[in-house]
C-alpha cells in the first residue's frame, strides 16, 4: 500500500508519532477507545491500545468477537533519506498478529508512505480464511487512517 502527501516528510512523521493526534484520529474513525504513548530515544516507539467493533460473518465469529482489543507497536528510525520502521498488531487474547514494514520518504515537494502487512493466524482448518479477513480489515483501516491524514493536512495548511 502506498500513499502520497503534499506535506513534508517531517510534518507527516510528526503527526504519525503524536499520541494525542493518533488518539483523536482513532476516535474520529469510529473506534470505541484509543490510548497512545510514545517513547523517544535512538528512534521513536509508538504503542497504542484500541478497542474496535466490527461486523463479522458467522465463520469469522467462531474465532473473533465483534468487539476486540488491539495492541499496536510501531518502531520508527530516521536518517537523511527519511523514516523507516516496523509495525506489530496483536488482537488481545487471540492467536492472531499482523506485522509490517513501512517507510516514509521525501518525494518531490511532499512525501510518500509505503507499508506492507502480513498476518499470522494460528487456528487449525480456517486459519487461511481468518488471515484473509484480518489482512482485509487491516488494509482498509490503514487506508482510512491515511485518507484521514490527507484531509487533516488539507484543512490545517
Amino acid at each position: 500500500m502506498e500513499h502520497k502527501y503534499t506535506a513534508s516528510v517531517d510534518t507527516v512523521f510528526g503527526l504519525l508519532t503524536d499520541p494525542k493526534w493518533l488518539e483523536h484520529r482513532s476516535l474520529a474513525l469510529g473506534e470505541l477507545s484509543a490510548s497512545c504513548k510514545t517513547k523517544k530515544g535512538q528512534g521513536v516507539v509508538v504503542t497504542m491500545k484500541r478497542r474496535v467493533r466490527r461486523e463479522l460473518s458467522p465463520l469469522i465469529s467462531r474465532v473473533l468477537n465483534p468487539e476486540s482489543d488491539l495492541e499496536f507497536e510501531e518502531r520508527w528510525s530516521g536518517d537523511a533519506k527519511g523514516y523507516r520502521g516496523t509495525f506489530m498488531m496483536q488482537i488481545v487474547g487471540k492467536p492472531i498478529s499482523v506485522n509490517a514494514e513501512f517507510e516514509l520518504l521525501p518525494q518531490g515537494k511532499g512525501c510518500v508512505y509505503r507499508i506492507r502487512h502480513e498476518a499470522k493466524v494460528k487456528v487449525p482448518l480456517i486459519g487461511g480464511v481468518i488471515e484473509k479477513f484480518v489482512i482485509g480489515q487491516t488494509q482498509q483501516g490503514c487506508a482510512d487512517e491515511l485518507a484521514y491524514l490527507t484531509e487533516f493536512l488539507k484543512k490545517n495548511r
